[in-house]
């Protein structure tokens, strides 16, 4: 066998991607050989290449780093790095495998721990191959089986795909140490909730059927679901295991050792959590095992909550009871009949004026930089964050570039996020660093602002993409910047606001023109367009005055747009019905009606302004609209555009409440800070706000008509009128908006609620057959207008007092009818 004539074979066996020639090497070569080609190995492995080529060649490459490393923590950490951690997706473990057998390591079960530990959680393209290279380390290391949430996550993926899943469970090496984790870790709900086949193929039909055979893994389970149910969590997370639980049929002596913990989850679970345990210990009680006394905490619990089908369920099985135990008769009639209790009542308050806080002071030292830009990589992008570190890059490229670059360069591959913002911003970083090129779709992007003059509206699209979301602004800055930094540079950035809110004051914006006409420079075009979007709608008479004494195309630009009055977009409120041909697939799913708003842009507007003012809607509601990232992006983006902002998000906002998805309703709160006129895009954003299925995004959508409230700018009629007309076209859910309108009462916005309530009902109280829980919102329009005073009522709501019968709908109106007339 001859010896390998150094490192400069294994390197090009590794770029011609040939993964025996790696092994031979490795073969031939001495250990001390091997350790000093890991060095040159690791460096190349760092570097940025075109995505098929780093792909084709990192199988070899993953076995050159494994043959040569001489520690498990620099191994995982080099296959780890940029581009290769993709490539370990595609692994071959044979090769990886015979390496570490050859060389005999005494780290191999250290390494397979670490390599477990760097196990991606998402579950997505080629995810199995990474599981499977390391679940080969793990076997032939036999160490103990790691228990982390993405080994855990891989596992169920690995036996739901095995040909036999049964034997796959049965025989794996892990499943004595995993199915506990099952119920462990708390993201591993949606893995567990997988429609698997109608021949009961799949993990968890297989894990059911192992504990059939076992029954220490049965008790694993039940006691298992239990106790996640008790942790809490998303509704998506928990749903697993209340199927999984219902599969699992447990008989009442099981329930029966777990009754107390039934008992938490009646009185905190969600409402399928608490009905799920309201069937378990109702099947205890019929059993006998269920003693009176914990029967009767049970329902008072149950008969306290607010789910009718809750209170129903238990007021039936008290029914029973009282049948069944004579001698409880009197206490189970007590407990029907229930506490005397009232809604309580509001109060009107001052409510606080949202005021936006300043942005901060700029970062002071390259060590301030590093500390932010640390926090902006690790998913920090509050609005102060984001601009701080974006001025500080382009401050000091022009003071000192070289400690920038510094600085910088160990941060460029840093960092979880992706999206077109994280592509960006290592555009950004490399431009001030210049590690290496870019990839050929950033240069071609960056190109766009290598022109003289603004950039084109087109162009401005392709960086946007399909999205509306407005936190592409930042995306198409940082395109501009990376661009910018190696051609133009400027000692300061013009948008950087002055508030977090995105606000810019003019003054200052003033201040960083006269110092560009002093110093001989001229603003980026986008980013100095971004720094007049920014700018309140009243300015200052005396900074309109000095701002006609700027001599620059800048200068001459921003005294023209402080001069007028501030252009907007024209609104136009559309209907979006369903298509009659649509699927019935989850992810095709479209409400039979949906409202946006379409805009067009203003005369005269700029690339920038143009492109994010002209929304154009087609007649059909989107089913999947996509989500809200970085909502404070998207207000401060347009800080006095409020409805523009508003009309990007309808989509997602209208699907939080007619498609029941969540998120993004934090926008709703930035809106309040936000400046410009209300028009139908933020009067629909509310509706559809307080009526998500969120309870959170409903919070969000509260906070936000405080602030609107608190302004004088929210039109309560208005947003009355759609909730009521889009509640009576079965598009939302009365009883989601009540609560929001009751939560926002009780802070004190009870004039705004009182018109709202009123202005809903209209409509509802219209239709034939009353939408469920009609009645709770005239209930709440009674208990406003006791609080704050009346106005007469539409003849619609009126009318109904008159109307035979004793339902509640009828008998709050009629007490609303004598309130008003009193």
């Amino acid at each position: 066998m001859t010896a390998p004539t150094g490192a400069e074979e294994l390197r090009r066996a590794v770029d011609a991607a040939d993964v025996a020639a790696v092994v031979d090497w490795l073969r031939r070569a001495g250990e001390k050989q091997r350790r000093a080609a890991f060095a040159e190995l690791a460096a190349a492995a760092r570097q940025t290449e075109d995505w098929q080529v780093s792909q084709r060649r990192a199988p070899a490459r993953i076995v050159a780093l494994v043959g040569c490393a001489s520690t498990a923590k620099k191994a995982v950490a080099a296959l780890h790095r940029g581009q290769l951690r993709w490539g370990l997706r595609a692994a071959h473990p044979g090769p990886v495998l015979e390496v570490l057998r050859l060389r005999q390591v005494p780290w191999l079960g250290e390494f397979a721990q670490l390599m477990a530990d760097r196990l991606p959680l998402d579950g997505g393209w080629g995810a199995e191959g990474h599981w499977q290279l390391v679940d080969v380390l793990v076997r032939e290391s036999r160490c103990a089986a790691p228990t982390g949430e993405a080994f855990t996550a891989c596992w169920i993926d690995a036996v739901r795909h095995a040909s036999d899943a049964d034997a796959a469970l049965r025989d794996s090496p892990h499943t004595a140490a995993l199915v506990p984790m099952l119920f462990t870790h708390d993201r591993l709900g949606s893995r567990l909730d997988y429609e698997y086949q109608q021949d009961a193929r799949g993990f968890v039909p297989a894990l059911i059927r192992l504990g059939e055979g076992d029954a220490a893994v049965r008790r694993v389970l039940v006691e298992g679901c239990r106790a996640r149910l008790l942790r809490g969590g998303k509704p998506g997370e928990l749903r697993a295991y209340t199927r999984l639980h219902e599969a699992l049929a447990v008989t009442a002596q099981e329930a029966a050792a777990g009754a107390g913990d039934y008992l938490r989850l009646v009185e905190a679970g969600s409402s399928p959590v608490a009905g799920m345990a309201l069937k378990a210990l109702r099947g205890v009680d019929e059993a006998g095992l269920l003693a009176w006394d914990t029967l009767r905490d049970v329902a008072e619990l149950a008969l306290a909550r607010p789910e009718k089908t809750l209170v129903r369920a238990q007021t039936t099985w008290l029914r029973q009871v009282a049948l069944r135990q004579p001698e409880h008769a009197a206490e189970v009639a007590a407990l029907l009949a229930g506490p005397p209790s009232a809604a309580p009542e509001p109060v009107p308050a001052a409510l606080p004026v949202p005021v936006a806080a300043p942005l901060g002071p700029p970062l002071g030292s390259l060590a301030e930089l590093a500390e932010e830009l640390s926090a902006l990589l690790a998913g920090d992008r509050s609005v102060p964050t984001v601009e701080r570190v974006l001025a500080a890059l382009v401050h000091w490229r022009v003071h000192d570039q070289e400690a920038l670059a510094q600085t910088v360069r160990p941060l460029v591959d840093a960092g979880a996020w992706w999206g077109k913002l994280a592509e960006r911003m290592r555009a950004v970083l490399r431009a001030v660093t210049t590690v290496d090129p870019r990839p050929d779709r950033l240069r071609q992007l960056a190109a766009l602002f290598r022109g003289d003059g603004a950039t084109q509206t087109q162009l401005l699209r392709r960086l946007r993409g399909n999205s509306s979301g407005l936190h592409l602004v930042l995306a198409a800055r940082l395109a501009e910047m990376s661009a910018q930094l190696g051609r133009q540079p400027v000692p300061l950035l013009m948008a950087t606001p002055t508030h977090a809110s995105g606000r810019l004051e003019p003054a200052e914006l003033l201040r960083r023109l006269e110092q560009a006409e002093r110093d001989g420079w001229q603003p980026w075009p986008l980013d100095f367009e971004q720094a007049l979007l920014r700018l309140p709608r009243e300015i200052d008479p005396q900074v309109a005055a000095a701002a006609l004494r700027l001599r620059s195309p800048a200068g001459a630009a921003f005294a023209r747009w402080i001069s007028g009055p501030t252009a907007d977009p024209v609104s136009r409120p559309q209907e979006q019905l369903a298509d009659p041909r649509q699927s019935n697939s989850w992810w095709e799913r479209q409400p039979p009606a949906r409202r946006v708003v379409a805009l067009t842009p203003p005369n005269h507007a700029g690339p920038l302004a143009r492109e994010l003012m002209t929304i154009v809607r087609d007649g059909r509601p989107t089913p999947s609209p996509g989500r809200i990232e970085e909502p404070q992006l998207w207000a401060a983006a347009l800080p006095s555009h409020r409805e523009v902002v508003a009309a990007s998000a309808l989509p997602v906002l209208a699907a939080n409440a007619d498609l029941d998805y969540d998120g993004g309703g934090l926008l709703l709160a930035h809106l309040a800070e936000c400046a410009g006129p209300v028009g139908p895009a933020v009067n629909l954003a509310l509706a559809y706000g307080l009526a998500a299925r969120s309870t959170a995004d409903r919070i969000a959508a509260v906070d936000g008509l405080l602030g609107l409230a608190a302004t004088g700018d929210l039109d309560a009629a208005a947003v009355g009128r759609e909730l009521g007309e889009l509640a009576a076209a079965g598009a939302l859910k009365v009883n989601r908006f009540v609560s929001a309108l009751d939560e926002a009462a009780q802070a004190g916005a009870v004039a705004a609620v009182w018109q709202l309530a009123v202005a809903a009902l209209v409509p509802l109280v219209a239709l034939d057959k009353a939408r469920p829980a009609t009645a709770d919102l005239m209930a709440l329009a009674v208990r406003c207008g006791r609080a704050c005073g009346t106005a007469p009522l539409p003849p619609e709501v009126a009318a109904l007092a008159d109307r035979g019968g004793s339902s509640r709908l009828v008998a709050h109106a009629r007490e609303l009818r004598a309130l008003v007339a009193a």
